[in-house]
């Protein structure tokens, strides 16, 4: 019944470990003999732990790869802790394999049983446990485990890492060899030293590239001054780029579009704000900004409820930078693009991908990927991989970032592009109509925001449905303020103490919440007065927890008791107890005066909106259906494509009007 370790141990001769000291013992069975049994190690037998321990970090030392060691349950492994102490302060891989008892035998007087979770604590550079997996991961998940294992040993800071093997009985392991081969992808892992590859990994590259259709992820807490290069790369692989709201890849940003030979947009800014009631949809319509802007894709999460329009969008290649996007339907897509190469470009060596679908691994930063991507485009192509051109020239006297036009052909495919792109304006349209909603919405109040927030404004977003409506709602271009979130647990509680710490560098600050995440961190309130902050709250109070509306726990039993949980508050008598302003407004005709007053004003103002859980609900699934029969929008991507004609593309549609883009 252990036959999935097999695939962990296969995993590991995969990523380039050679080396394996084994310490004998009986829960150890498993993993010791599946080790012998493969024939890609060199195992040694040491029969005390320490030793064995210090014998590994030699080899580590010596070859400049993790070892792996492995050992049985109980006090074994607690031998390793010297050794351990030294590689972590020296900085050597190493990866520890610790048998265990499984969970049922813990707490039981089960012998040769300890507690072995985090035994090593601050010695190691991560820890997790391998569990029995579930018959769909069977051999897919340890595949995982040994990945990230091998992955936080190699990160910038080496070190060891530990990995508890809870094991069941029978201990002897079956020792066919359609277990080791189980469960087996692509992996490759590429750290920063390696981003200026050799001639034969960039011919690897081109190989893999030339061609294809690509589909870039720009996931939250990408850094400000990574942007830029990410959308170059888009433009240069002729990518659309899912804009995740906290990636901040959605951001107006003037110092770039101020000059016009960087970007051409055909409307000024004021013109950019009936874009929201326009009939007549153009796809460089507010387009200003960061370059290449145009590439950005931002209505993904209403339009692919419709699993429909999946199969037309699956792109060849995938690259994902910073962390995964929140949209879970985005995340449900991309399991549906099985066959698809999935690139992760990260400054750490932490498994961004919770699909567990990535082929490669490159630890850096997206300006890093981008510089070396230029280069391998305008310093390696050989002429024989292009089509022909007008030129029909390799150019290799440009040192700039920007594309050669002369290369231009080097990855040709640009449908997927135009079909995305079609969808999307189709999809924003519809949803840029909740502006004229005429009940209190959320979706209204993001669109408003986007008109009335301060030039240079930051704006803290709550967990649970605000997150989401802005992920439907903030548009592409029509704001510079810049939106932050906390997604790394996407817990509710802190959202208040986080923005007015935000607002503590005195830029503009406003906090778009719901109720039960503001209930939650009420007291953050007080230091407001005591550190003299300026911020705005707009709370939406649809009093309750609206996100189950949304979730399979909406129509069962005890819903309204445990999931809806409404609480009854007055938020004015908060305002009252923290000395905050407050504002409750009755109809949405009343936000954009009032939010423009107050977001001026020194101090903390709440602007209450009241909202119900059930309309909102109703109103989400108008402003996010797809405004376009659907074989009628399959029939036209299907048949979509973009020619050139002056200095850009243009493609006519009866449907949504005229897409223009600059090339």
């Amino acid at each position: 019944m252990n036959e999935y370790v097999a695939a962990f141990v296969d995993e590991f001769a995969n990523l380039g470990v050679t080396h394996v000291v084994v310490s004998p013992g009986s829960r150890s069975t498993t993993v010791s003999m599946l080790f012998m049994e493969h024939g890609n190690f060199t195992t040694y037998m040491n029969v005390d732990e320490r030793s064995a321990a210090f014998m590994a970090l030699g080899i580590a030392k010596g070859i400049g790869r993790p070892v792996v060691l492995v050992c049985t349950s109980g006090s074994a492994m607690a031998h390793y802790l010297p050794a351990l102490l030294e590689a972590q302060y020296s900085g050597v891989p190493l990866i520890v394999l610790s048998a265990d008892r499984p969970h049922t035998l813990h707490h039981v007087g089960a012998p040769q049983t300890i507690d072995q979770h985090k035994l090593f604590g601050g010695a190691v550079n991560y820890y997790e446990e391998l569990t029995v997996p579930q018959e769909e991961h069977y051999y897919t998940y340890p595949r995982l485990v040994a990945r990230k294992a091998y992955m936080k040993a190699m990160d910038i800071k080496q070190g060891p890492v530990h990995i508890n093997v809870p094991l069941f009985e029978p201990l002897v392991p079956d020792l066919d060899r359609k277990h080791f081969e189980a469960g087996g992808s692509q992996f490759t892992i590429t750290r920063p030293r390696d981003l200026s590859l050799d001639f034969d990994s960039m011919m690897e590259c081109i190989r893999l590239f030339k061609g294809k259709s690509f589909l870039v992820l720009a996931g939250p807490n990408i850094p400000l001054q990574e942007r830029e290069a990410i959308l170059r790369f888009a433009k240069q692989v002729k990518a659309p780029v899912l804009a995740d709201p906290l990636s901040n890849m959605r951001y107006t940003c003037d110092s770039v579009h101020s000059d016009p030979n960087v970007y051409k947009h055909k409307q000024g800014v004021d013109d950019i704000r009936s874009r929201f009631t326009e009939v007549h949809t153009t796809m460089s319509d507010g387009l200003r900004g960061l370059p290449f802007l145009e590439q950005t894709i931002t209505s993904y999460d209403a339009f692919l409820k419709n699993k429909e329009l999946w199969d037309i969008l699956v792109p060849d290649v995938i690259v994902q930078f910073g962390d995964m996007v929140i949209s879970k339907r985005v995340q449900q897509f991309l399991a549906h693009c099985k066959d698809a190469f999935y690139i992760v470009v990260n400054p750490t060596m932490d498994y961004m991908n919770p699909l567990g679908t990535a082929n490669w691994h490159i630890q850096g930063t997206a300006v890093a990927f981008n510089e070396a991507f230029s280069k391998m485009i305008t310093s390696y192509v050989p002429e024989e991989f292009y089509e022909p051109n007008e030129s029909n020239e390799f150019n290799k006297s440009n040192e700039s970032n920007e594309f050669n036009k002369s290369n231009e052909s080097y990855v040709s495919n640009d449908t997927l592009f135009a079909r995305w792109k079609y969808i999307d304006v189709a999809m924003r349209k519809q949803l840029n109509t909740a502006l004229q909603e005429p009940t209190n919405f959320e979706g209204r109040t993001i669109c408003e925001l986007q008109k009335y927030m301060p030039e240079g404004g930051q704006i803290m977003i709550a967990n649970s449905m605000s997150i989401r409506d802005f992920d439907y709602f903030w548009d592409a271009n029509c704001s510079d303020s810049l939106l932050y979130g906390n997604r790394g647990v996407n817990g509710i509680d802190g959202t208040i103490s986080t923005a007015l710490g935000l607002a503590a560098n005195g830029k503009p600050t406003v906090l778009v919440t719901g109720d039960l995440s503001m209930f939650h961190d009420l007291n953050g309130l007080a230091v407001a007065n005591t550190h003299q902050l300026h911020l705005t709250i707009i709370l939406h109070n649809n009093d309750g927890g609206g996100i189950f509306e949304y979730l399979p726990q909406k129509g069962t039993k005890h819903f309204e008791y445990l999931f809806s949980t409404a609480q009854g508050l007055d938020y004015r008598s908060a305002s009252t107890l923290y000395g905050c302003g407050y504002t409750k407004i009755n109809t949405p005709h009343e936000f954009s005066s009032v939010f423009s007053k107050v977001v001026s004003q020194e101090g903390v103002h709440i602007i209450e909106i009241p909202t119900n859980k059930n309309h909102s609900y109703q109103l989400h699934q108008t402003y996010t259906s797809f405004p376009i029969d659907i074989q009628v929008a399959l029939r036209n991507c299907k048949g979509l494509y973009t020619w050139c004609k002056g200095d850009g593309y243009e493609y006519e549609d009866t449907h949504i009007g005229t897409f223009y883009f600059n090339e």
